[in-house]
């Protein structure tokens, strides 16, 4: 489900791809105000002005366990006695972590969870256990920008922004990472990359390339390509991915999701579900969370959202400024 803010009711409705319809669903226990930093195990995940984190479990019908906070992360670092510039950091302190991405479900593990996040303009990697020590702890990622993270087999793996250099870390022991780089003829810019974990273990980077117009305000999707990083000899081979076969994406600011099509009614094989993700690695607005939709990997053809698009009011879609569409796995039966 694609989580979508509605201006009117100063709440979050609740978008299905598959029907091209809202929900209807009782008010979620979810701030308005904030742009999501992560949605992972079904929670969502903001920063407060004091750079604290608080968890989010929209669909909890127990609205007190539903609510997770944690300690401050790290806040950005601001000359002594420079006030103007600390505000600006707290005007967009829902901008300071990047991504993030929570290893198992708080209310089912409440002991056993940790949750990793890129932070500080996507150079800083930090991790927390909240069953345990609560604490959050840093992870020395060598001076890389990082564009998506990944927790597969007691390892978390962090694609960098150029989208040649896979670290991984053990969960266990999170301090002495390994990387592994690849050659490709691709241009950075203009490429949103993502890794998803496939059924069978593999690891897949997906490369979405976007066009923007000259004012940066507006983007479009306009090609998708799959590989799958075969490791071996200690570096790492991609192979290209023609077919997902019964299987759908959903990609965004969100931890990846992979599933099986034919389990939900309506679903597409073989097709990647976007939202419009975050652009710039800075603090301040993005431009129209306009580029939502369905990428057909089999005829490579790109469907927005249509009903994002219609609306009485001027557009839906101007209206996500500051809150971008984010997808959320459900947990109850919608």
């Amino acid at each position: 489900m694609l989580l979508v803010p509605n201006r009117k009711q100063h709440t979050w409705d609740m978008y299905d791809p598959m029907t091209n319809k809202f929900k209807e669903i009782s008010k979620l226990h979810i701030p308005y105000d904030k742009r999501f930093g992560g949605s992972s195990q079904g929670w969502l995940l903001t920063v407060n002005r004091d750079f604290t984190v608080t968890l989010y479990k929209p669909y909890s019908t127990d609205h007190d366990s539903a609510i997770i906070n944690l300690p401050c992360l790290f806040p950005p670092e601001v000359e002594d006695g420079d006030l103007e510039g600390l505000e600006d950091m707290r005007e967009y302190c829902d901008q300071h972590i990047y991504k993030a991405t929570i290893t198992a479900d708080p209310l089912i593990n409440p002991n056993d969870y940790m949750v990793v996040v890129i932070y500080l303009y996507c150079w800083k990697i930090a991790t927390i256990s909240p069953g345990r020590d609560n604490i959050w702890r840093k992870i020395d990622p060598n001076e890389e920008i990082f564009s998506d993270i990944l927790f597969n087999s007691n390892k978390f793996y962090f694609l960098n922004h150029n989208h040649d250099t896979l670290s991984s870390y053990d969960s266990r022991e999170p301090y002495c990472g390994t990387k592994v780089t690849w050659n490709h003829s691709d241009n950075w810019f203009g490429i949103k990359s993502y890794i998803v974990k496939s059924f069978e273990g593999d690891i897949l980077q997906v490369l979405r390339r976007c066009e923007w117009n000259d004012s940066l305000t507006i983007r479009r999707t306009t090609k998708v390509n799959i590989f799958k990083l075969d490791f071996v000899d200690g570096g790492v081979k991609r192979v290209i991915v023609k077919s997902l076969g019964d299987v759908a994406l959903f990609l965004g600011d969100n931890s990846s999701i992979y599933v099986r099509a034919s389990n939900f009614l309506g679903c597409k094989s073989n097709c990647i579900y976007f939202s419009h993700d975050t652009d710039l690695i800075s603090y301040g607005p993005q431009g129209f969370p306009c580029d939502c939709g369905i990428y057909n990997l089999g005829d490579n053809s790109y469907k927005k959202f249509t009903l994002l698009l219609d609306d009485e009011d001027s557009t839906i879609i101007s209206k996500m400024e500051a809150q971008p569409p984010i997808w959320i796995q459900p947990t109850l039966n919608l």
